[in-house]
């Protein structure tokens, strides 16, 4: 029932992005571009009690920020370097964390800039700042020519936004909801077409930045949103010159969405750039070329290590709910396995301070302060759920664990080799991994498949689309 209300929904909303009426400022309705059947995302649409969207601040503070940006902050972007220096490949990336400010290779795109400069060819990469902290202190940080996105543009801009906010409100009440049980029949509200201000606000940013660096090649990490639909309109109607590269990245879900369907011509790359074949099939939807670059998370297969004591790694996503879950969980199974350990590592996007005050009175759940890897290496099993780093963790020889959550959907990203005995609903079905010795042998099967998913980046399928 819930997957085919999923369904319902996205045809709904592709509905109205495909109609003769749609235009820019449709495509920048972040709600229409439904991503996955994640329960997270889908409680966006329909309401339910397990799942909670992250904490938003109020309306009151909106307005504040919204004028603290106005007068502080400088309009479209800053960096140190002049910005009329022209570049042949522009990497349009985000930031997260302000500690990875102090990581040479880029959270998305690893050390491809880095080789590409090696090679003579000219780069520079743009941030998305999805931190807190105020873009000149954040420059402060950058030890590269790195670009970063302020959060405001010219106020004329920021006038028409909102200007078009109304007139798409009147537009998208022409379609009638579709009738779903427990529907948010607000999740295209007035009030919730605000998630537009930012969207165009990138795609005001960008003309102005694209008009200085003027590249022959954009790459533009890809997973189905509105703002990455914006971008390759703003492109393909003002920069024809410029090709458009979107870089699948990341891991996806049976029922994925939002990536995998073309919209109107202007709103597609020119080409598409996969972490590995496992993937590239899926866009058979498209016209365009598609192409495997590979993937910085690729990693070597390793010499399998039987000997791991039950030392159980935990990964969550930057959903405040499937923190709340997977933490519950884990404090749960650290009380009844005492002689288990517990790495409890958090997504880059959420604060850690929030995880240690409810684990500070369990001893054998600790929060990881360690690289990916290493958190790896020490453990035997991974708890996920559908967090990309679950295929990082599993290179390295752990046995992944699903947590499967009664009456929603499977987001489970190995689900087309995951075998069932892996799936686990309580804790009771954890003690019984624990005592299956077969299971090693069996997670050669799963290794092998994330390996194939995640290749070695090469650069010579990017430079070949360069000299074209």
């Amino acid at each position: 029932m819930i997957l085919d209300n999923y369904k319902r929904i996205y045809k709904f909303c592709d509905k109205i992005l495909l109609s003769r009426g749609s235009n820019i400022y449709t495509h920048s309705i972040t709600a229409l571009h439904v991503l996955k059947e994640h329960p997270a995302l889908l409680s966006y649409y329909i309401r339910n009690t397990k799942f909670e969207k992250n904490k938003d601040i109020s309306f009151i503070k909106k307005i504040y920020f919204f004028l603290k940006n106005i007068f502080l902050e400088k309009k479209n972007f800053q960096t140190k370097l002049k910005i009329n220096k022209k570049c042949d490949i522009l990497l349009l990336s985000s930031l997260i964390n302000e500690s990875h400010l102090k990581n040479s290779d880029d959270f998305y795109y690893g050390n491809i800039e880095r080789k590409l400069n090696l090679k003579g060819i000219k780069t520079r990469t743009v941030l998305r700042n999805f931190t807190d902290a105020k873009t000149s202190d954040l420059l402060k940080l950058i030890k590269n020519d790195k670009i970063i996105f302020t959060k405001r543009t010219n106020i004329f801009y920021e006038i028409k936004i909102f200007y078009n906010i109304i007139l798409q409100y009147f537009f998208i009440k022409k379609f009638k909801l579709p009738k779903i049980e427990n529907l948010n029949k607000n999740y295209l509200s007035f009030f919730s077409l605000r998630s537009m201000a930012v969207n165009l606000r990138l795609y005001y940013q960008m003309y102005y930045l694209l008009k200085e660096l003027n590249p022959k090649l954009i790459i533009i990490p890809f997973e189905g949103h509105a703002w990455e639909r914006l971008i390759m309109n703003l492109i393909k109607e003002n920069f024809k010159k410029i090709k458009i590269c979107s870089y699948q990245f990341s891991v996806t879900t049976k029922f994925q969405h939002a990536i995998f369907r073309p919209l109107k011509n202007n709103y597609n790359p020119d080409v598409i750039f996969t972490t590995g074949k496992v993937i590239s099939k899926n866009f058979m939807k498209y016209k365009c070329p598609v192409k495997v670059l590979g993937s910085n998370k690729f990693k070597k297969k390793l010499i399998y290590n039987f000997k791991k004591k039950n030392t159980f790694l935990v990964l969550p996503e930057s959903f405040v709910s499937e923190n709340k879950i997977l933490l519950n969980f884990t404090i749960d199974l650290a009380k009844k396995l005492p002689n288990c350990k517990f790495i409890f590592r958090c997504h880059p996007a959420v604060k850690k301070s929030l995880i240690q005050s409810k684990i500070k009175n369990t001893r054998n759940i600790k929060l990881s302060n360690s690289t990916l890897e290493d958190d790896a290496i020490k453990s035997k099993f991974v708890i996920f759920r559908a967090s990309a780093a679950v295929f990082e963790a599993v290179v390295k020889g752990t046995i992944p664990i699903y947590f499967d959550l009664k009456n929603e959907p499977n987001i489970n990203p190995l689900h087309k080799i995951f075998p069932n005995k892996l799936n686990v609903k309580n804790s009771n079905d954890i003690i019984k991994i624990i005592k299956d010795n077969k299971l090693q042998k069996e997670n050669k099967k799963i290794i092998n498949f994330v390996s194939n998913y995640f290749e070695k980046i090469n650069l010579n399928v990017l430079i070949s689309e360069l000299k074209k």
